[in-house]
């Protein structure tokens, strides 16, 4: 009824309102007609054969044309959100994502929804389970499999081979491919077990399958903490090839022979089970068309 106030308003001429309108003129009269007796005052002066707005009519006729505006952007704000285009998305992941894919997965999500408020919080794996089960976070980067959480979903988005970080000055440093057995009796700054479970076993199992039993100098839950370790001379560590991303000053990085399976970690989303949220189903989205156009 607004919309058609303003109509006529601004054309001053039912006919022409109605067919501005895209309806008949009766019908719009009748509307103008039950405005004026809803809000008992007239707001069109109708004594001469053109017609005009009243002092009243003037006063509403902007007022009209704001609440026709802020209904607009309410509806556009409401469209939106149904999108997933407005919100805020809470995000936990593993420290290695940081140096590779979230930044990239962010740059783009971030241009194509603006408005959403993002929360970012490094977590290792078993601690993004436990956020995403009791609705502390959204989504989360971790390294798969999972044990425990049948009540999440999870999408591998990479996978990448493990280098060996050592310090500078270690005898190893200069050559640029090194071999798993070549590591035994060496001390290894690594994941603690009970924070990173399937990260952890899968070194230990190569470690094995190469002949020697992992020596464990120093634990770390963060990856950086683990690279700053080396550095530090604790130890040598294995972990995933876009950590050399991480250019950390005594520290240098060299690839892994063959071994007898390839020594790779995956990298997955997380969210729970059942219908995610807006703001959720557009990242995940964002999420497949990256992981599309790697594998492409």
């Amino acid at each position: 009824m607004l919309r058609q106030f303003i109509a006529v308003a601004e054309e001053l001429h039912f006919r022409r309102a109605a067919a501005r309108l895209g309806i008949a003129q009766p019908p719009l009269s009748q509307s103008i007609q039950k405005l004026e007796t809803r809000m008992g005052v007239e707001l069109f002066d109708r004594s001469s054969r053109r017609i005009r707005l009243t002092e009243a009519g003037l006063v509403f006729l902007d007022e009209a044309r704001k609440a026709v505006a802020q209904a607009d952007l309410a509806v556009e704000a409401a469209q939106r959100a149904a999108r997933g285009l407005v919100g805020s998305l809470r995000i936990t992941y593993v420290g290695a994502a940081i140096y590779d894919f979230l930044p990239r997965l962010l740059r783009v999500y971030r241009a194509r929804f603006p408005h959403v408020e993002i929360h970012l919080q490094e977590r290792p794996t078993m601690r993004q389970v436990r956020a995403l089960q009791q609705g502390e976070a959204d989504v989360g980067f971790a390294r798969p499999p999972l044990s425990g959480a049948d009540d999440l979903r999870y999408l591998s988005v990479l996978t990448e081979p493990l280098v060996v970080a050592l310090p500078e000055e270690h005898p190893a440093a200069s050559r640029p491919v090194l071999t798993l057995g070549e590591l035994a009796g060496e001390p290894f700054v690594t994941f603690p077990a009970h924070e990173g479970p399937s990260f952890h076993a899968r070194l230990i199992a190569a470690c094995e399958s190469a002949g020697f039993s992992m020596r464990v100098a120093q634990e770390a839950v963060q990856m950086h903490t683990i690279i700053g370790l080396v550095a530090a001379g604790f130890g040598i560590a294995l972990v995933p090839a876009s950590m050399r991303n991480l250019r950390q000053v005594g520290v240098v990085y060299r690839d892994l022979g063959q071994t007898v399976s390839p020594l790779e970690v995956d990298l997955a989303v997380l969210w729970r089970r059942g219908e995610p949220s807006s703001v959720v189903t557009a990242f995940l989205e964002t999420v497949r068309g990256l992981r599309s156009e790697r594998q492409g």
